[in-house]
């Protein structure tokens, strides 16, 4: 502090001392010459100007104070008195001032040192209070930075609380030694949904006391991994107590704690282990014609991912239900519970469970089976013991349905799994049965229908074989029905002839009558052992290229004396280039079969016409007649074997309806086709379709 102080007074500072004892010895001069100035006034005996001398030098140092005394005593001495040997009086005024000047000086030095440790103190307080104030500065600086800090913070704690708020899944942090740290609002809902006995907050409170079901669980497992490897851990677990998926998701904390959020999964997991099982059931259900096979086979694929139980019921043709598949995990217990169900088959007077179900096909779902469920529903005291033994905790029954109604029940139970079945599970439930009992349909029908198909194989063996004997019986008939038939024409003509002697006019008329009768009885012979060989396949065809106008030509001769006959009018017309690929005989027989017909259901007066035409690659021939026509409804049974429109008693149409099935044979033979148009009322318009020559 003092470099500062003489700093600012470099006379009077150590470092000056020459000018303070310089001053010391200006200001005893100054005083002997006031003092000799004043003699006059004074006597020569007066110290005040010494004694302000001393004073002043005093105040610049004890040194400057004893010279300036030491310099006054001996100007006074020296202008003042008379002689060094003095009367006494004034030796002792100048004592007294000696020493009352030693007295001053002493008392200005240490004034003076005072001053100065009081400048210095001062000073080093100014300092202090400067390095205060800057120290207050800077703490006001600082702490308006902790409090901005701390609004940042504030803000910033909030704004995350907001987030972690808003997040909307369950989350909690655990301390690291597992107690509840924080617990948001979606995790205090789902927790006061437990089951668990719980304090009013479990905040503080250890996870493993309110949990100790999920310590050997994969929740207990994962978390504690999470924790203790100090690593971030995300895993899939199913709580059987809520009968939810969960998706969680472990990050470990700086301060040793654990932070674990989750997420509900369940929908998610049952879509796709619904969509799952029912792909698997399906292709299995596809797989087998043996539903009983089938059945346990879906049983066995519940087990245990929808079940600890699956049984499988069956209507038999009387109504009862037939136990056909039970699954479990262990063999043993299947057949307890098959030795089970014998001892104790379903009352089907009961108004719930399997028997409510196989008579409304309505699923049930028994989400909880409590003990006074079983004390009512079973009445049998040791079927009840049984029952408990096996520990039922839920149970679904779904029909299996087709479209004959309901064909039995899938029973799916909930047992040491502690499986909490829910209306998703009951959906998927009643689909497996439906599309179990369309599986059972199914197999059903396509064993009926293989059964049905080695019958029908079976009868058309039978058929052909009746009708190849039918074939060679008709063969046989007709050619031993033409023989006799041709001696018959044979004696006719000779007796006509006169061999046998002359023929009154009453016998040849009698004769004409048999011969007429032989022809026909003739005719009808043909078309039989013509329809015999073509459903033989023994027709032999001679294709070839002929203009359809001298096929026409050869039959028209053939029909003209039954058109006169019955005054019919007859109209031809042919196009000059319609040449045909055909066997020309067997079409003259087709044309000369529908003219016949024609004439023959023609009503006097009538007209029948016949037109050929070529078009679009093929040759058309059609007949067409004003007689009484063929409803639309018998237009194709006019071309069966052995049909007749006309067969009454009274009717003069002779024939056994084999012409047109002939017909529609041939044409077929020849790559055509015959068909009937006929309009109400209007007559018949057949109309023969055969390939047309591209020569």
């Amino acid at each position: 502090m003092r470099p500062d102080h003489d700093r600012r007074t470099p006379l009077l500072g150590r470092s000056g001392w020459l000018a303070r004892y310089a001053a010391a010895v200006l200001a005893s001069a100054i005083a002997i010459a006031l003092t000799v100035l004043s003699k006059g006034y004074t006597g020569g005996r007066d110290f005040t100007f010494s004694y302000a001398a001393v004073a002043i030098s005093g105040a610049l140092g004890l040194g400057p104070g004893i010279t300036a005394t030491v310099l006054c005593v001996v100007g006074v001495n020296y202008f003042l008195l008379h002689s060094p040997f003095g009367p006494p009086s004034e030796f002792l005024a100048l004592g007294i001032f000696f020493l009352v000047a030693l007295l001053i000086s002493g008392l200005a030095s240490r004034l003076r040192g005072m001053r100065m440790v009081a400048e210095e103190k001062q000073h080093e307080a100014e300092q202090l209070t400067e390095a205060l104030r800057q120290q207050a500065s800077e703490l006001e600086r600082r702490t308006q930075e902790l409090d901005h800090r701390a609004r940042e913070l504030e803000r910033a704690e909030a704004f995350n609380r907001v987030i972690v708020e808003g997040i909307g899944e369950p989350m909690v942090v655990h301390d690291p030694d597992w107690r509840f740290r924080y617990i948001n609002e979606p995790a205090m809902r789902m927790f006061a949904t437990s089951r668990h006995p719980l304090p009013h907050t479990l905040l503080g409170e250890r996870l493993w006391d309110h949990y100790p079901d999920i310590v050997d669980h994969p929740f207990g497992i994962n978390l504690r991994r999470a924790m203790t490897e100090r690593i971030p851990v995300t895993f899939e677990a199913y709580y059987p107590e809520r009968g939810e998926w969960s998706d969680l998701r472990c990050y470990p904390l700086p301060d040793g704690g654990l932070l674990t959020v989750w997420k509900n999964v369940t929908e998610r997991r049952h879509a796709e282990e619904a969509q799952r099982y029912l792909s698997e059931a399906s292709a299995m259900l596809g797989k087998s014609l043996d539903y009983e096979e089938t059945l346990n086979a879906l049983a066995r694929l519940a087990v245990p991912a929808l079940a600890d139980w699956c049984r499988i019921d069956m209507l038999d043709e009387e109504g009862t239900p037939k136990l056909i598949a039970v699954s479990h995990a262990d063999p043993e217990k299947v057949k307890w519970a098959r030795q089970l169900a014998e001892r104790y088959p379903p009352n089907m007077n009961e108004s719930t469970g399997l028997p409510a179900v196989l008579r409304s096909g309505v699923a049930e779902i028994y989400p909880e089976i409590t003990e006074e469920m079983l004390t009512q529903g079973t009445r049998d005291p040791e079927y009840l013991k049984l029952l408990k033994t096996v520990q039922l905790r839920g149970a679904i029954i779904a029909p299996l349905t087709s479209v004959r109604g309901v064909l039995g029940a899938i029973t799916l139970v909930s047992a040491e799994s502690r499986r909490k079945y829910n209306s998703r599970d009951l959906d998927l439930a009643v689909e497996i049965g439906r599309r179990a009992g369309m599986a059972v349909e199914n197999a059903r029908v396509l064993s009926a229908e293989k059964m049905a198909r080695a019958a029908a194989v079976e009868a058309r063996a039978a058929a052909e074989e009746a009708n190849a004997a039918k074939s060679q019986f008709l063969a046989f008939m007709s050619h031993e029905l033409r023989t006799p038939l041709n001696a018959i024409a044979g004696y006719v003509d000779l007796i006509l002839a006169g061999i046998h002697g002359p023929v009154s006019a009453a016998q040849r008329e009698a004769l004409d009558r048999v011969r007429r009768s032989q022809r026909v009885l003739l005719g009808l012979i043909n078309n039989i052992l013509n329809f015999v060989r073509l459903d033989a396949g023994h027709v032999e065809l001679n294709l070839s290229e002929t203009p359809a106008s001298e096929i026409v030509k050869d039959v028209e001769p053939l029909v003209t004396p039954q058109l006169q006959a019955k005054g019919l009018e007859y109209r031809f017309s042919c196009d000059a280039d319609a040449i045909v690929h055909a066997d020309v005989e067997k079409t003259q027989q087709i044309l000369l079969n529908l003219l016949s017909n024609a004439i023959k259901f023609t009503e006097p007066g009538g007209s029948v016409a016949l037109t050929c035409a070529a078009r679009d690659g093929v040759v058309t021939f059609s007949v067409k007649d004003t007689g009484c026509g063929i409803p639309p409804d018998k237009s194709s049974a006019v071309f069966e074997p052995f049909v007749q429109l006309d067969r009454t008693l009274r009717s003069g149409h002779q024939g056994v309806g084999l012409g047109l099935a002939i017909s529609r044979e041939l044409a077929v033979q020849m790559n055509g086709s015959l068909t009937l148009e006929s309009p109400p009322e209007q007559g018949c318009n057949f109309v023969l379709t055969l390939p047309r020559s591209v020569g």
